[in-house]
């Protein structure tokens, strides 16, 4: 009789777990908050992410200070060792809405999308995305996982 309780309160504790589970992690953000993050196309647990094609981060976020410019750092975490990723624009201001200057107490939603290249190799990674202040600071930090595949 206590078999099936205990078997049906552990799936629950499993799918609400994993429900209530979000997509990324806050990996420091310093002069802000992370509000929301969408990474397309991304399904499940971890975003795959198909070479030749286009995907998009939309990360909306809050800033405690006032940025006039602005940073984008981005990162593939590989074995937990934080590998650079080169941005052809690492301007904040060039995909935000609404436009800089950067208000204190504002929401934002930056939007970029990259073409991953057939080049990059198959590989499972996370993906450490920042928006950084006038200083250098993370206004909004994030990690997520994510597949590079063919």
């Amino acid at each position: 009789m206590l078999l099936p309780f205990v078997v049906l309160t552990s799936l629950l504790s499993i799918c609400l777990g994993q429900w209530m589970n979000p997509l990324y992690v806050d990996c420091g953000s310093k002069t802000g908050k992370v509000n929301s993050l969408e990474v397309i196309p991304c399904e499940g647990t971890s975003c795959t992410l198909h070479k030749g094609k286009n995907s998009t981060i939309k990360l909306g976020f809050r800033s405690n200070v006032f940025v006039k410019a602005g940073s984008v750092a981005v990162h593939g975490v590989i074995a937990r060792v934080p590998v650079p990723f080169s941005l052809d624009n690492p301007h904040i201001c060039d995909f935000l809405t609404p436009q800089c200057p950067i208000q204190p107490n504002q929401s934002y939603m930056y939007t970029f999308s990259l073409l991953v290249r057939s080049s990059y190799p198959p590989i499972r990674l996370d993906i450490r995305w920042e928006l950084r202040d006038d200083n250098g600071n993370d206004i909004a930090c994030v990690q997520f996982p994510a597949v590079i595949h063919d």
